[in-house]
């Protein structure tokens, strides 16, 4: 009887976990539709692991980054955000497969930030030019 009850208790774990994890993607699915963006992608996530030396010690920990796609005037822009935390910020830009350097993207950019900062007099990456089309 002890097994199956821990077998329960088991599976009710894994099954609550992994309803919390789809909850954080679909929370950041429902932010950046609030900020604006339409042409949004499957939610994707990434878990990081860092150490650090403490002393002696290394304190070894996880985060969990999940990542969106979005297209936005021809251009496929991805998002990311740290699991459990507000905020989010602008990652890459995929041009042709590629994906350019860009620094400097501002966090938590709503859709007319967006199309503002692409049709911007600021320098673009290589290639950019051949993805993004004002009209759309």
């Amino acid at each position: 009887m002890n097994t199956k009850v821990t077998s329960v208790l088991l599976a009710l774990g894994c099954a609550a976990s992994l309803v919390a994890c789809s909850s954080n993607d679909d929370k950041f699915v429902v932010e950046l539709h609030e900020a604006g963006f339409v042409g949004i992608g499957e939610p994707r996530t990434e878990s990081e692991k860092k150490s650090k030396k403490v002393g002696k010690r290394t304190v070894k920990s996880s985060q969990k980054v999940i990542e969106v796609t979005v297209h936005v005037k021809g251009c496929d822009l991805e998002f990311e955000k740290v699991s459990g935390q507000s905020g989010y910020w602008l990652d890459e830009l995929h041009v042709n497969g590629q994906e350019p350097d860009w620094p400097g993207y501002p966090e938590n950019l709503k859709q007319q930030d967006v199309v503002a900062l692409l049709a911007g007099n600021q320098p673009k990456p290589e290639g950019f030019e051949d993805c993004y089309k004002p009209e759309a």
